[in-house]
This record gives structure tokens, C-alpha cells and sequence, in this order.
């Protein structure tokens, strides 16, 4: 008596019966991933379209709706013929729809992880704060505490944010029929230091404020009735450990951080002579000193280096000006590094960084032979503070630069503060009307914004890429400013701070898309 066998797998036939099990779930593996690309594709375009100025595509996005493409035509006809022939070798129903869904379930989760890999990092619009009013309600500074908390100054009050969420933790108001004037460019021990002006008058009232409350710790009124600084602008006031210093009408005065005490007075050696800003870090008090005597030939500027403690000067530095000058700003407290420009267009136009021994400054000429440092002006972005492109990080000066010939600034280059060498750039614009916005530094990166909604971070070291091209994703009817100022958010995450808030969401909080 002999038994029928079914094929074997060592037979053709055996062969091509273990070939149909193998084409089903490989089609049904096809399939899906077309499905998870066209997903992962159209979502990584931010508000439903992306490639222009205004908006960048993730780094992927044309791989992955090629990808899909080819695999939702590849895909659908394989799936379609291996149907038919397990359809035409006996296959059962259950059999020709389990096949195909074994293999899209297997690929799902590596195929997911596939296409986020090709799409590249994006980063998702966590939360926003409601717009300010009134409608022409503009930031003049910011502060950012230890913990992270980012304190807004508007020309009218302090707001204080979680960084987690943007809720807002405290507020305080400007002193009645006073505007904010200026802010210190440090919080030390908690504290920081704002400054008010009545309309048209010096900016001569400060006040202390306690960051973790926003409770007002002292006031103080000093002489500074030079009407040229009724206008917002950084260096008006500055701390250093627990001596909070204030520029006055010929020189500066120290108070103690939190009871307000008077400490000491510094006071021009020349009645011409003022303070153009004040800047503390380190135990040092800089004061920029600027000598304008009326018959003279030229206008004499220098810095005045003080102990912050006890107020006794060190040393002086002239610095190589003869005019006014047309922009003077502070990137770096420690070590300290000014911006400084002539009026006189064949005068000093560069970035200086000091040494504490007060010897010649390292100088990095703002324009090059093939390079432009784009540092913007005080006026800029947030006036009662120095907010430029540029920032110190380990000694080194990273700033948005531009190339001969070019029109804004598209990369962004790192100069060594021992001799004023450049150690690396990179462009980080994809296009040609694409522009560095602002620079942040967090946990060993260098943050870029860039005005297409994409933030990059850079190894400062190097500057390569770390998280190459993050792009933000856009909701209907939100606007980033370009002059939007990019902060360190919680873990990977950014804020970015728009000066505009009146008319645009204050802060935006982002975070790494799954």
C-alpha cells in the first residue's frame, strides 16, 4: 500500500511551495512600507509645505516620497501577482491575507524606525505663550536663571516663564510713569539688576530683583543725566558676585547685590569723560570710558578695569579710536569681549577680547579679506541688553558670518580669543535667502536658528553638525520671527524668544520629534 506525499522542500515543487510563503509576507513588508514613508514623508512637511525661505523641508523628505512612491507602484503590483499565484496554487483565504499581514507586522517597527532615520531629526511646536498687549509690545532683554527660567523685559514690566511650558511664574510692574532702560547682561545668587527711565529723561532708577520671586530687593536713584541714553540699551547696570554696579553721569557706583549698601565710587579722571557701559564678571569691573573733550582732535576711548570688591583700579587700557563711536556692545562679561565701531568708516571695526592682566586686547577684524562678521547692532534685537549673532564659548568667538560677495550672513565661523586665528566655518543655509537668525550654546552644542524655521546644533570644536537640520514644524498662522532669540529649552529641547511679542507668541518651545 503506498501513501501520496506532498512535495518535499528539496523538490522544484517544494521549492516553489516555500517561495509562496516567503513572496507573501515580502509583499505585504512592501507594502506597508510605502505606507509608513508616505506618513513619515508628508508629515516631516511643516504646515503643508516647506522648500521656500520661510519654511525648510527635513533633510529626508525627497528620499522618503521617492521611496514611497516607488514602493507603493513596486509594492502594489507585487503584492498583486504573488496574490495571484497563491491564489492559483491552492492558497486559502486566511492564507492570502495572513501572509502579507505577517510581513507588514514585522516590518512596522523597523521600517518606522528606518524612515526617521532617513527623514532626519525634526523639531515639534511643544507649547507657546499667549501674545502680549498691547499690540506693540516689544522685549528689551532677557535673563535666564539657573533653573532656567526666562525673565522677559518689556518697556512696561518683568515676565517670568517656566521653561517647561511657558506658564508664567511672576510679574512685576515698571515703576509708575517709568519705562525699562536696561538690564544686566547676568543673574548672580538669584539676582538681577534692571534699570527705569521716565519719558525723555537719563536712565538713573534701578532696582534689584529677587528672579525665583520677582519680588523688588532695593531701589536706588544715581546721577546719570547724560540725555544720551535715554534710549533702551545694555551697560547701564552690572553684577559681579555680590556687587551690582551701575554706570553714572562721570563714572560708576557699587552697591551690594541683595541689601543695596553702598560699596564704592569710581569717578572719571576728566570732566569729559564718561562711562559708555559698565560689564562685571570674574572680580573684574570693566568700565568703557569714553573722553570727548570739545576742542580736541579726537574723541579718546579706553577701558578702566576696577576690583569689584573694594573698587580700586587696576589697570587702563586706550583702545585705537579717534571718533565717536557708532557701536559698542558687550558679547562676553568673562572673559570680557566688546563689539566696537567707529563713526569714522576707516576706523576701528572689530571684536576685542581683554585678558585679566589688562594687556593688548586679541582683536578679530569684523571684516576680513573673504569674511564678514555679522554681529547686527545694539538696536537690533533687544535693546535694554546686548543680544548680537555672536557669542564666547570656551574662549573661542562663534558669530554668523558672511562670504565676499554674499548678502546676509549664511554661516556661521569660530575664532580662537588667543590670537584671533578662525578655526573652522560651516554654512548652515540651505539657500541663498536663508540667513543665520541668532546663536545659543547648551550642554557642549552651538544652536543655530536659522530664519527658514530650522535649528542645528554644532559641535563647538569643529563645527560639525550634531543634529543636522532640524526643522521646526510650522502651525497655521504662527510666526518666528527671524531676530527671534534662540535659548537652551529642557533636555534637547530650544526656545526661541521673539522680540515682537505683541504681535507674535512671546516664547515657543520646542522639542525633538518622535
Amino acid at each position: 500500500m503506498t501513501q501520496d506525499r506532498g512535495p518535499t522542500a528539496d523538490t522544484p515543487s517544494g521549492r516553489r511551495w516555500g517561495l509562496s510563503w516567503a513572496l507573501g509576507p515580502l509583499a505585504g513588508a512592501l507594502v506597508a512600507l510605502a505606507l509608513i514613508f508616505h506618513i513619515r514623508g508628508w508629515g516631516s512637511i511643516p504646515g503643508g509645505s516647506c522648500g521656500s525661505k520661510y519654511q525648510a523641508c527635513a533633510d529626508g523628505t525627497d528620499t522618503l516620497l521617492f521611496l514611497a512612491f516607488g514602493l507603493t507602484f513596486g509594492g502594489g503590483i507585487t503584492l498583486i501577482g504573488v496574490l495571484a499565484m497563491l491564489v492559483k496554487r491552492g492558497f486559502g483565504r486566511a492564507q492570502l491575507i495572513a501572509l502579507p499581514l505577517a510581513g507588514a507586522v514585522l516590518i512596522a517597527w523597523p521600517g518606522w524606525q528606518i524612515a526617521q532615520w532617513l527623514r532626519g531629526p525634526m523639531l515639534d511646536i511643544a507649547w507657546t505663550t499667549a501674545v502680549d498687549r498691547p499690540q506693540e509690545a516689544r522685549v528689551q532683554g532677557l535673563w535666564v536663571t539657573d533653573d532656567g527660567t526666562v525673565v522677559r523685559g518689556l518697556e512696561d514690566a518683568l515676565v517670568a516663564h517656566d521653561p517647561r511650558g511657558g506658564e508664567r511664574r511672576w510679574s512685576v510692574d515698571a515703576p509708575v510713569r517709568m519705562s525699562l532702560c536696561s538690564m544686566s547682561d547676568t543673574v548672580s545668587q538669584g539676582i538681577a539688576l534692571a534699570a527705569y527711565a521716565r519719558h525723555e529723561k537719563p536712565c538713573e532708577s534701578v532696582a534689584a530683583i529677587d528672579t525665583d520671586s520677582g519680588r523688588t530687593l532695593w531701589n536706588r536713584t544715581v546721577d546719570a543725566n547724560d540725555l544720551r541714553f535715554t534710549r533702551p540699551q545694555g551697560g547701564r547696570v552690572a553684577i559681579d558676585g555680590g556687587t551690582a554696579v551701575v554706570a553714572t553721569k562721570d563714572g560708576a557706583r557699587a552697591f551690594g547685590l541683595r541689601d543695596g549698601k553702598p560699596r564704592w565710587k569710581y569717578r572719571a579722571d576728566d570732566a569729559d569723560c564718561g562711562p559708555a557701559l559698565v560689564s562685571g564678571a570674574g572680580g573684574r569691573t570693566r568700565i568703557v570710558e569714553v573722553c570727548d573733550p570739545w576742542d580736541a582732535a579726537k574723541v579718546t576711548t579706553r577701558v578702566v578695569t576696577l576690583d569689584s570688591g573694594s573698587g580700586k583700579e587696576l589697570h587702563r587700557r586706550d583702545l585705537p579710536t579717534e571718533t565717536d563711536l557708532s557701536e559698542l556692545d558687550v558679547i562676553s562679561t568673562e572673559p570680557f569681549v566688546i563689539r566696537v565701531a567707529e563713526s569714522d568708516e576707516r576706523g576701528l571695526d572689530a571684536v576685542l577680547a581683554f585678558g585679566k592682566d589688562g594687556g593688548e586686547p586679541v582683536v578679530v577684524k569684523r571684516i576680513g579679506t573673504d569674511v564678514e562678521l555679522a554681529l547686527g547692532t545694539s538696536q537690533s534685537r533687544f535693546p535694554a541688553q546686548s543680544g548680537l549673532k555672536a557669542l564666547v564659548h570656551e574662549n573661542t568667538l562663534i558669530a554668523a558670518t558672511q562670504t565676499s560677495g554674499g548678502d546676509v550672513p549664511q554661516h556661521v565661523s569660530a575664532y580662537s580669543l588667543r590670537d584671533g586665528a578662525r578655526q573652522w566655518r560651516v554654512k548652515v543655509a540651505d539657500t541663498w535667502e536663508d540667513e543665520v537668525g541668532s546663536l545659543a550654546v547648551a550642554d557642549g552644542r552651538i544652536g543655530v536658528h536659522v530664519d527658514d524655521g530650522r535649528v542645528l546644533s554644532l559641535d563647538p570644536r569643529t563645527g560639525a553638525k550634531q543634529h543636522d537640520h532640524g526643522a521646526v514644524i510650522d502651525e497655521t498662522g504662527l510666526k518666528i520671527e527671524m531676530e527671534a532669540q534662540l535659548l537652551a529649552g529642557p533636555g534637547d529641547g530650544w526656545i526661541l524668544v521673539n522680540p515682537d511679542s505683541g504681535e507674535h507668541p512671546p516664547l515657543v518651545g520646542l522639542t525633538l520629534k518622535d
